[in-house]
């Protein structure tokens, strides 16, 4: 069946807008993901699981390990923006200390500074952390809350 001219000047328009917008899908679903990780640069190797080893006066030191201990304060940092804390599950802080699990996300503000949301056995906070330093088996942070969180977005 021949249509008239009309109708394949129609056919044709509505069929190279279907081409268009299909390659357009098509390239906007090959662009490459960015991971929270990614904006960390140098300090992407955060990602995984840290636990605590001590304070040098501000600074909490904290050692790369494959679990969470279940009798010390730790974390994990996965790729994809989540957190994992492991803290005091009550308010009082004389031991013995009850730890649990507690759930949240974390964003990349820059490459040496993150802000966390994370629940609490009272709700859910917000802190920022900044990395002083980070090597294959040891990270050094700094905690900043309230008036001490870093203005940088």
């Amino acid at each position: 069946m021949v249509l008239p001219s009309y109708y394949r000047n129609q056919y044709s328009w509505i069929m190279k807008r279907v081409i268009f917008l299909l390659a357009l899908t098509l390239l906007i679903s090959c662009e490459e993901n960015l991971t929270e990780a990614d904006a960390l640069g140098e300090n992407a190797g955060i990602v995984g699981t840290w636990v605590e080893k001590g304070y040098v006066e501000d600074l909490l030191m904290l050692e790369r390990t494959h679990d969470l201990d279940p009798d010390r304060y730790g974390f994990t940092i996965n790729g994809d923006g989540t957190f994992l804390e492991r803290k005091n599950s009550g308010w009082c802080g004389t031991p013995p200390i009850a730890y649990d699990n507690f759930e949240g996300t974390w964003e990349a503000l820059s490459d040496s500074l993150i802000e966390v949301t994370v629940g609490y056995w009272g709700g859910v906070m917000t802190y920022q952390i900044r990395i002083v330093v980070l090597d294959q088996e040891n990270l050094s942070i700094r905690y900043l809350y309230g008036e001490d969180r870093a203005q940088s977005r």
